[in-house]
């Protein structure tokens, strides 16, 4: 992966840009360190303006569908059927990752071919852990 010197968004700490190849594999490791995060999801782009699509909800999960050149990202939320959403981005030409850093959570910024933006914010791991022995209670 290459490292490239922007910001995805308030941190300071540079973003990695994700190669196409790489998507996939990333995405999936990305999901599993990020489950149940707190999520925020902003789309601003020419033809929309610059609108939240959701804030406050559960990240669920981000994947990739690269096969016959469809190059779509897929962001899902929520942890019931009553609170699921799902985001697609499509015709995707840039993937950029901010890892956690201080006081901010991981962000994946997405740039589409008509030059819209998608930026998902997430809340740090230590926002949304549950305590340690919780998880055994819930079981």
């Amino acid at each position: 992966m290459a490292k490239t010197p922007t910001t995805v968004a308030r941190g300071a700490t540079p973003d990695i840009l994700v190669e196409r190849a790489e998507w996939i594999d990333f995405l999936a490791q990305f999901t599993r360190d990020n489950r149940g995060a707190h999520a925020r999801l902003e789309v601003l782009g020419p033809e929309v303006g610059y609108q939240v699509e959701t804030e406050d909800r559960p990240f669920d999960g981000i994947g990739a569908d690269v096969k016959d050149g469809e190059d779509a990202i897929w962001i899902t939320f929520g942890d019931t059927l009553e609170d699921h959403l799902t985001h697609g981005i499509q015709c995707v030409t840039a993937l950029r990752v901010r890892p956690p850093a201080g006081k901010f959570g991981a962000a994946v910024l997405v740039e589409a071919r008509d030059g819209t933006k998608t930026l998902l914010e997430l809340s740090r791991p230590e926002d949304y852990a549950l305590p340690p022995g919780a998880q055994e209670r819930r079981h």
